[in-house]
């Protein structure tokens, strides 16, 4: 059996830091704006995003080379994210393509986290308790490393080029792969959630802490079996409920509220399932839901196929101190503009038909089913004549 799957960080933040918002650079921007997130390119020349082969538009994706490509979608994901978020500091993103793991029968896409962790600073939320860099900017209401970046985030070069694995990497924007190739996009969308604060950085082999604090992920982590948070486990308790199948969930007032989007994998209290497998896997365990959830979201722990929506990873990082964006509702519109143009209904239209996924534009797909109905059309063409509406 083949199989592609993407990690949280594998390794630690270059750095620690616990500190008073005192003295350091400020960086203000418009109460209530969405968050500005850059790209910055850590690959050399001629390698990853400076890889100089030609190669044709695809998806609307207009890089002419690989690299650039690249690039194109990796600060359309990041758009993504950025149109949902408020920050009043701009997140930067240290991104690059190396050769990870992959052979003929495995894959692994990525890597990505917070390359620092802040605790006890101005706005925290929770005292000794680490927060991942760009959300503890966000919740300080300053740049606390301005020297430094906020995510790693890695990606496999050796996917679709030297690797025997029988697929590759797709760059369009619309999140139509052909055949078992995989959607660049969907994975960057995962990993910079892992970046974002979707991950913690319990010891999955002990249970223990990072150097003995919690992070703000953990909180939420809760056993069933015996109502205990992960915070107030033992490291045996934590290292029994990361092998607790079924039994290990999210407790989150936002994740709870949106629950109800699933039919499967989140109980009456709307606690939603964690990935917890008999046998604990570094990088995967605790840090994504579970693969038992329906309709598949986002974070789960293995690439499922194209999708664009981050679903419950918005509640997830609104629950851990992020705060929500405006953002369009308006049935149709793709990118968040706040109208709907022709381009929008001709892909409105290509989902109903089945020809593409409803990873290109989730936004038509209004009732949340994974499919465009005949009355989901018609709401776009609507918005198309009449516009969105304003409140």
């Amino acid at each position: 059996m083949r199989a592609v799957r993407w990690f949280g960080a594998v390794r630690a933040p270059r750095a620690l830091a616990a500190v008073a918002a005192i003295g350091l650079l400020s960086i203000h921007a418009t109460v209530g704006s969405a968050a500005t997130i850059r790209v910055i390119n850590a690959d050399g020349p001629g390698e990853g995003l400076n890889d100089p082969t030609m190669v044709a538009p695809v998806g609307g994706n207009t890089g002419t080379t690989i690299g650039e490509q690249r690039l194109i979608a990796l600060q359309y994901a990041a758009d993504q994210w950025a149109k949902r978020l408020i920050s009043p500091v701009e997140i930067r993103i240290s991104a690059n393509f190396d050769v990870l793991q992959c052979d003929s029968d495995s894959v692994t896409l990525g890597s990505a986290g917070p390359e620092d962790l802040f605790y006890n600073f101005t706005g925290a939320p929770r005292a000794d308790t680490y927060y991942a860099s760009a959300l503890a900017d966000a919740l300080a209401g300053m740049d606390l490393a301005p020297d430094g970046n906020d995510i790693d985030a890695e990606f496999n070069s050796a996917f679709g080029t030297t690797c025997p694995f029988p697929a590759g990497w797709y760059y369009g924007l619309d999140g139509n792969p052909n055949g078992d190739d995989s959607d660049f996009v969907t994975v960057v969308l995962h990993e910079l959630a892992h970046g974002l604060g979707f991950i913690t950085l319990v010891d999955v082999d002990s249970g223990a802490r990072y150097q003995g604090r919690d992070d703000a992920f953990m909180q939420f982590l809760i056993d069933t079996r015996s109502g205990k948070a992960f915070v107030d486990m033992t490291n045996a308790e934590r290292r029994s409920a990361t092998e607790a199948t079924g039994f290990l969930r999210w407790d989150g007032p936002q994740v709870a509220a949106a629950s109800g989007v699933l039919s499967a994998g989140a109980d009456d209290l709307g606690r939603v399932e964690m990935y917890a497998p008999a046998i604990a896997q570094q990088g995967s365990s605790l840090s994504h839901w579970s693969d038992a959830l329906d309709p598949y979201q986002l974070l789960a722990p293995y690439l499922m196929g194209p999708l664009h929506d981050p679903g419950l990873a918005v509640p997830a990082l609104l629950d851990l101190g992020w705060t929500a964006a405006s953002v369009s509702t308006c049935a149709g519109d793709c990118d968040g503009s706040g109208t709907v143009d022709i381009a929008e209904l001709v892909t409105a239209v290509r989902i109903a038909l089945g020809e593409i996924g409803v990873a290109a534009c989730a936004g038509v797909d209004s009732n949340g089913d994974g499919m465009v109905s005949i009355d989901e059309l018609v709401g776009a063409v609507a918005r198309a004549q009449d516009g969105c509406p304003t409140d």
